[in-house]
């Protein structure tokens, strides 16, 4: 018997955890604007204003975001953790609610 996949970034709906792993990955975030509020509100990511693309009728600006270097390191931190080690960490999310 396998065990469920572990989802990273607890606590966060999984619209949010896409947009999170995009961005982290240097893609766009493809999602609502709510759920990009969410992850600014979070501190999860942060603005750098906008990326100038250009194609056949010209070009254009998109929103443009990054994730912070110590949420970066703690995403790492997470998908390299063991499962008791993410289990330990989820609880202690938990506590703080």
């Amino acid at each position: 018997m396998s065990a469920a996949p572990r989802m990273p970034h607890p606590g966060r709906t999984s619209a949010e955890r896409r947009a999170l792993d995009r961005i982290g990955c240097g893609e766009p975030p493809a999602c609502a604007q709510k759920t990009l509020r969410n992850l600014l509100d979070a501190g999860l990511i942060v603005d750098v204003g906008t990326e100038t693309r250009r194609d056949a009728p010209g070009e254009y600006r998109i929103p443009a975001y990054a994730v912070p270097i110590p949420v970066h390191m703690a995403w790492c931190s997470a998908v390299a953790a063991t499962d008791e080690e993410m289990a330990a960490f989820e609880a202690e999310l938990e506590d703080l609610r």
